[in-house]
């Protein structure tokens, strides 16, 4: 019996990846008309049935029992069994890449495993190794493909025949792999250089690895979502949202049920068998990690539901350690390895994900394939789209083109604010004319916040807000940078049960601090607090800013309406203003707020455009325009089979950031590296912007140790890392 892994038989382990490819091809049934290939499937079960043939090798099999490196390449060998398969010749060039770069790309084939020119030492390995086959065990195996096809494609496929003799295996290098190559050069691109190839790797690679982990086929959605909401109700804009086909744009306040509302349109634009996937898109990892815990109780399901961001290792290793099982360390980790895992595989029908995730599969990293395969007629929510800066605003435009256009995938942009020529802007370039908002007499229900101007600046006012917390009322304050919060907090820190909220802390005090932020009497934070944090308070004192990013921070106070009108004071001075925020419109939102007593929720689209009535200014428009053409540019570089862009550098500048070790927990770090505890190492990292880290290391704080980076600057638990300098930054808050 031929072995695919010690414990699984060739035969299994094709039949499980099957298994996998069967729920996918029932799961994407119009990926044939988006690539332009009727016969897509057909050649996608050829690739699949024929993958690891050359694991068939004594060599390989010895590997498996004995432990003894074979040091090749199973894949190369499997490819040169297209030969057997009596298809034309395109679709044998479409299949043998498929198998060829399963594991290993064609840059990587090229410098180690060439079989061409023939001269080439490879080529003598490539001719050595197929010795290895036993021919006749092989001709069995295809002697499977009448039934497995009829069971797992829905119909029969006998158009194959017997291998006889080596020399009639392709060399899938030299007939394949240069050529495609070469055309790639040359900008002579065929179809498989396109959407066909992307989906080809793709779907191979999430069958394998989904097989590989144990699970035979990928989730479907959810068919009755309204059963899972506690609505009397529902308000006009869910229901509206229940009823509309296609894309659209849903504006309405904070706390109006937007999130429930988004799920009722993902619902009514499934397919019958409800396996489209849906993509909830969020700007911030606390709104994220919230989002996953939100939608996991709703269901009472952990394994529809999957998080992806940049430290989602260990938020789940976090989750399952504190979560009811009470599991040990090793039992945490693997968990939340586990379900890192299948989150990064075509699985869960509901991903909730930063739009970098989203982003990423358009790089060209690897496993591009497979992630740009998955979203093939996805349904994707922008929740908070007002929230991003102009660079990552123009990549969620070029993508959200790329998903309605290319791969016929539906999107939901949602925000409780947004500027008129911004939407416009949207609708213009995406086609997306329709919109839904509330209706008129539920929006004055939504009448919530009596605002205040306060002339000078927040710490003018310290004993005001401390006379507020004495009342027993519960107390947020929103500034505008880091430095300003621990400034402010610190002024206010013998307050009982307050808290301070920022980028700046470890993993470790940030969860702590995320996971009781309704039951404080006073909280202080930066911009982390205006996105989709289910948090409640009673008073607001906030540093000015512009006004969509203040009608952010007032949902936040008076959530549901339930606490008559909530005072919200706005200083007229603050941090970060012609930094982080314009100056301009900040002035112009101060303007408009000062004639304002009760927030009339009516009035405030109208308050919003007025303050971004001359749209983008020469900068930002500079920068939709650069950035949109340098995407399409770099886009149009990549190449199925083809890792283009190797150095993934490139996409992580779009972070601006960099992770560092404050000095003062370098040890404990460093034991838990050395023990290989590596998600209890992670909780003593945090991220500083690209020029905090300039800085800093202008200034030798920083240390390049074989563990990490670590600076010396002062760390507190209460404050989180203290900075001497607040230097420009868009990203880290």
């Amino acid at each position: 019996m031929l072995l695919a892994k010690p414990d699984e038989s060739l035969i299994e382990h094709t039949e499980n990846v099957l298994r996998v490819f069967s729920s996918i091809r029932e799961a994407y049934p119009e990926v044939p008309k988006l690539c332009g290939v009727r016969q897509f499937w057909d050649n996608l079960f050829y690739a699949i049935f024929l993958h690891d043939f050359g694991k068939g090798t004594k060599g390989f099999q010895e590997e498996l029992k004995t432990g003894k490196r074979w040091n090749y390449r199973h894949e190369i060998l499997s490819a040169g069994f297209v030969f057997a398969i009596d298809v034309p010749e395109n679709d044998k060039m479409a299949i043998a890449l498929t198998i060829i770069t399963h594991h290993k790309d064609i840059q990587d084939l090229r410098k180690k495993y060439a079989t061409y020119p023939e001269d080439n030492p490879g080529f003598e390995r490539y001719k050595e190794k197929l010795q290895e086959i036993d021919l006749e065990e092989m001709n069995h195996l295809l002697d499977l493909i009448p039934r497995f096809s009829e069971k797992y494609l829905a119909r029969r496929l006998e158009n194959f025949h017997h291998v006889n003799d080596y020399d009639d295996l392709v060399d899938a290098y030299q007939n394949y792999v240069v050529k495609y190559y070469k055309q790639y050069k040359l900008d002579e691109r065929t179809t498989l250089h396109g959407k066909y190839g992307i989906f080809l790797k793709g779907f191979l690679t999430a069958s394998d690895h989904l097989a590989s982990a144990g699970e035979t086929r990928i989730k479907t959605a959810i068919s009755d979502i309204e059963r899972y909401f506690k609505f009397r109700r529902l308000s006009s804009v869910q229901e509206r949202a229940r009823r509309h086909k296609g894309s659209v744009f849903i504006i309405s306040p904070t706390g109006s049920g937007k999130t429930e509302a988004a799920l009722l349109w993902a619902q009514e634009n499934q397919n019958p068998l409800n396996s489209r996937r849906i993509f909830y898109i969020l700007p911030y990892t606390a709104s994220i990690n919230y989002m996953y815990k939100r939608l996991i109780n709703l269901f009472g399901d952990d394994n529809i539901v999957a998080v992806l961001h940049g430290k989602s290792s260990y938020f789940l290793y976090r989750f399952f350690s504190e979560g009811k099982e009470n599991l040990n360390y090793e039992e945490a980790r693997d968990f939340a390895k586990k379900y890192q895992s299948l989150a990064r595989k075509i699985f869960k029908p509901y991903k909730i994900v930063t739009p970098f995730q989203i982003i990423k599969a358009f790089f060209g990293l690897k496993g591009f394939e497979q992630n740009i395969s998955e979203m093939v007629e996805g349904l994707f929510i922008f929740d908070e789209i007002h929230s991003y800066d102009p660079h990552t605003t123009s990549l969620i435009l070029e993508i959200s083109r790329f998903i309605k256009d290319e791969l016929n995938g539906k999107i939901l942009f949602m925000t409780a604010t947004m500027p008129e020529f911004l939407k416009r802007y949207f609708q213009e370039q995406l086609g997306i004319g329709e919109e839904i908002t509330m209706d008129d007499y539920e929006l004055k229900c939504f009448t919530r916040h009596r605002l205040k101007v306060l002339r000078g600046s927040i710490m003018q006012y310290i004993d005001l807000i401390k006379r507020d917390i004495q009342t027993g009322r519960r107390i947020l304050v929103a500034v505008n940078t880091v430095k300003q919060a621990q400034n402010v907090y610190n002024t206010l820190r013998d307050v009982f049960n307050s808290a301070l909220l920022h980028s700046r802390f470890i993993l470790r005090d940030r969860e702590d601090i995320e996971s009781n932020l309704n039951d404080r009497n006073l909280l202080v934070g930066t911009q982390v607090i205006e996105v989709s944090l289910d948090i409640d308070y009673d008073i607001m004192y906030t540093e000015p800013a512009p006004i969509d990013a203040l009608l952010q921070r007032f949902g936040r106070i008076n959530r549901r309406g339930n606490k008559g009108l909530a005072p919200v004071h706005i200083f007229t001075e603050g941090s970060g203003i012609g930094r982080i925020y314009s100056k301009e419109r900040t002035e112009r939102s101060l303007h408009i707020l000062s004639k304002v007593d009760v927030l009339d929720e009516l009035l405030v689209q109208d308050m919003v455009n007025e303050v971004y009535k001359d749209g983008y200014n020469e900068r930002e428009i500079k920068i939709l325009k650069d950035v949109s053409e340098n995407f399409r540019k770099f886009y149009r570089s990549n190449a199925p089979f083809i890792d283009v862009h190797k150095d993934e550098s490139e996409f992580y500048n779009l972070f601006k950031s960099v992770e560092v070790i404050p000095s003062i927990f370098f040890d404990e770090y460093a034991e838990n590296v050395e023990n290989k505890r590596f998600y209890e190492a992670m909780k003593y990292m945090l991220p500083i912007s690209l020029n905090q880290y300039n800085y800093l290391s202008k200034e030798n704080r920083v240390s390049k140790t074989d563990f990490g980076l670590v600076i010396d600057a002062f760390y507190d638990s209460e404050l989180g890392l203290v900075l001497d300098k607040e230097l420009k930054d868009t990203y880290i808050i």
